[in-house]
């Protein structure tokens, strides 16, 4: 989903569409990353610095990732990073689980060399990306890269209404990992949960690959809950 570029885009031309699209995706993953923290103001001075286009193009990105939940429209028509809460990741996560099972369940289910390989491929990108310390640092290279990863997992599922809305759900998980990411004070281990995912669905493990999902979600949300401290303190 929040890969696609959009169908059209005003103008008259491609590159408009491509620059629209590329607006979108640079303050999506500014968001999704942890650059931008939960309820900050999106100021138009700061994004077109930052970002480029003109106010007209900022604005319809922003309306776009309104869509998606990342960003929130205020009274006075300014923009704000969607609020973080222990409800909403609840929310999130509930739905993202049942996403999840049935993407990876069809997946599974159809064959193809090129869905292999794209998965070994990214997880090894993922693993590079791991192993280079940036501590809390709010890199964008992460999400990026773990997105690519998961994606692979799923991407021959055949639906591209259900890669769509799982989609949307991954970027709303990924914001409250990276924010967990932030304030986690002790490395955490993420490539042993990650190659035991990969190696159940290219053994066309459907059971076992829908078990590591959840324990892999599930486990990101504990780490969240225990590390971000206005989700630590509603839940204490």
């Amino acid at each position: 989903m929040s890969n696609d570029a959009p169908t059209s885009a005003p103008g008259n031309g491609s590159g408009q569409a491509v620059a629209g699209f590329e607006l979108v995706s640079g303050i999506r993953e500014a968001i999704v990353s942890g650059t931008f923290d939960p309820r900050q103001k999106l100021k138009f001075e700061e994004l077109r610095a930052r970002f480029g286009g003109s106010m007209g193009s900022l604005r319809e990105a922003l309306l776009q990732l309104v869509s998606e939940g990342l960003v929130r429209t205020e009274a006075n028509r300014s923009f704000t990073v969607a609020p973080a809460s222990v409800a909403d990741l609840n929310d999130i996560t509930e739905l993202r689980l049942q996403f999840e099972r049935q993407t990876v369940t069809d997946a599974i289910q159809r064959v193809g060399d090129t869905w292999e390989a794209e998965i070994v491929a990214s997880l090894h990108l993922l693993v590079k990306q791991a192993s280079a310390a940036d501590g809390g640092t709010r890199s964008q290279a992460r999400p990026v890269r773990h997105r690519r990863f998961h994606h692979a997992l799923v991407a021959a599922c055949g639906s591209p209404w259900l890669l769509h809305f799982r989609g949307v759900l991954f970027d709303q998980a990924e914001r409250y990992r990276s924010l967990g990411r932030l304030y986690r004070r002790e490395p955490r281990d993420v490539v042993v949960g990650h190659r035991a995912l990969a190696d159940a669905v290219l053994a066309r493990d459907v059971a076992l690959a829908c078990e590591l999902s959840e324990l892999h979600i599930r486990g990101t949300v504990r780490n969240v809950m225990a590390n971000v401290p206005e989700l630590k303190a509603a839940v204490s």
